[in-house]
């Protein structure tokens, strides 16, 4: 009897113990899939505000704030064509305080010696967005208008054209790439997107890259002159009269996939991360504003890929970039 009585004691202990256990567990955010976000989160762009990078993560925070009901500011951290702002969300804290919101140039930043850290030292999120890329553009007064007479004419003059870059980001993989074929450019440092349009208004530089929307108005005007698109497709408007085509339509090996990702500090409660993903998510495929917003301004499409889907994306450019041999480059008067 007594025997019986310490066995129905015992299990009776046990059932407890694991109730508990699983109450515990239940309040966990992992657990029930409720993430607990900070009141204020900070998306850092690890680029200047204003360019494309900057317009795209200050869109979809503001949606995000509603979605997600906690304050979400935009933070501008620049440096080392990116790198800066990258280290520190990889140092930051794990409890969803601070995002990373960056682009391609992550993994070139890595490639071309600029960071010494990937994706996994994050927890990455999804890839929300595709821009069309960068449109290489000269002045009119050059007389050049394709690739392939930009070529003929540094071949005739090497060395006398400045190509501006940012050292580390992609547009210092599309110039590295130009030259291991044939192009004679001078390659020059001359900063971001805003920055190289600066210097070319300047006559500092004669060759830059820019997102389409940076540079369309002089484009309209005649001012300057659209070469050739670094993405993966051809920028075509048709009721503008756009049909720029890709360096590589146009014969060059060179190509840049321009995507956005967002990416949390290592170790970040995956709660958290889901929780975005899904409010991302919806946002990109069905929030017609917001889709709206971005094709007027940079002429994009919705996209979204979350994890393994996202960072097999940016694997297949990883091994591209591998093969490409980084020029020295002067800093821009």
């Amino acid at each position: 009897m007594f025997k019986k009585m310490m066995c129905a004691g015992l299990a009776a202990v046990l059932m407890v113990a694991v109730a508990g256990c699983g109450g515990s567990k239940s309040k966990s955010t992992a657990s029930n899939g409720k993430a607990k976000w900070p009141k204020n989160v900070e998306v850092v762009v690890p680029y200047g505000a204003g360019g494309d990078t900057d317009f795209n993560a200050r869109l979809l925070s503001q949606k995000l704030s509603k979605k997600l009901g906690t304050n979400i500011v935009v933070s501008n951290v620049k440096g080392n064509g990116g790198a800066t702002g990258s280290r520190k969300v990889k140092d930051g804290k794990k409890d969803g305080s601070v995002i990373l919101f960056n682009h391609t140039g992550f993994i070139v930043n890595k490639a071309s010696g600029a960071s010494n850290f990937g994706f996994d030292d994050f927890a990455f999120a999804s890839i929300v967005g595709l821009n069309p890329g960068n449109v290489i553009v000269v002045n009119k007064g050059l007389g050049v208008n394709s690739l392939a007479d930009l070529k003929a004419y540094t071949e005739q003059h090497p060395d006398e054209l400045k190509i501006a870059v940012q050292t580390g980001a992609t547009s210092y993989v599309i110039a590295s790439q130009l030259i291991k074929q044939g192009f004679k450019l001078k390659m020059v440092d001359a900063g971001a997107a805003a920055s190289r349009l600066t210097a070319l208004l300047g006559g500092h530089v004669d060759v830059i890259f820019s997102p389409y929307g940076g540079v369309k108005d002089y484009i309209a005007k005649g001012e300057m002159v659209p070469l050739a698109m670094d993405g993966e497709n051809d920028l075509v408007i048709p009721d503008k009269n756009i049909n720029v085509k890709t360096i590589k339509h146009q014969g060059f090996d060179a190509y840049v996939p321009f995507y956005y990702f967002v990416a949390f500090p290592k170790g970040t409660d995956q709660a958290l991360i889901d929780s975005f993903n899904a409010a991302a998510k919806d946002i990109i495929e069905n929030d017609k504003e917001y889709q709206s917003k971005i094709y007027e301004m940079y002429f994009q499409k919705p996209m979204f890929l979350a994890g393994k889907d996202g960072l097999t994306k940016f694997a297949d450019y990883e091994k591209v970039l591998k093969g490409i041999q980084f020029t020295q480059v002067a800093k821009s008067n």
